[in-house]
């Protein structure tokens, strides 16, 4: 299969929470893979979010603004609107 993202994604099970800008509607999810530019994000069964939302990955992270790249069942890959400040993944 040809990999089409611009940037390597780190494998991971992190705590995200997912916000909408201008409320307090607040859902939890995994994300299982990310990068500078975007991450895979796991929701709960039936879950329901916008196109365009704020990610929040680990406990202490700052809110991003991302949009909704693809969309399969509770799981969602996204892009990040703002840069996201990381080191660059090394493989292997």
């Amino acid at each position: 299969m040809l990999e089409r993202r611009a940037k390597l994604r780190v494998t991971s099970t992190l705590e995200g929470e997912v916000s909408l800008a201008g409320t307090n509607v607040r859902s939890p999810c995994v994300v299982l893979n990310h990068s500078p530019t975007g991450a895979c994000v796991l929701f709960a069964s039936g879950t329901k979010v916008p196109n365009t939302f704020n990610l929040s990955i680990g406990k202490k992270s700052t809110a991003l603004p991302v949009r909704v790249v693809w969309c399969r069942d509770a799981t969602m890959g996204v892009a990040f609107l703002v840069p996201r400040i990381v080191p660059d993944v090394i493989p292997g």
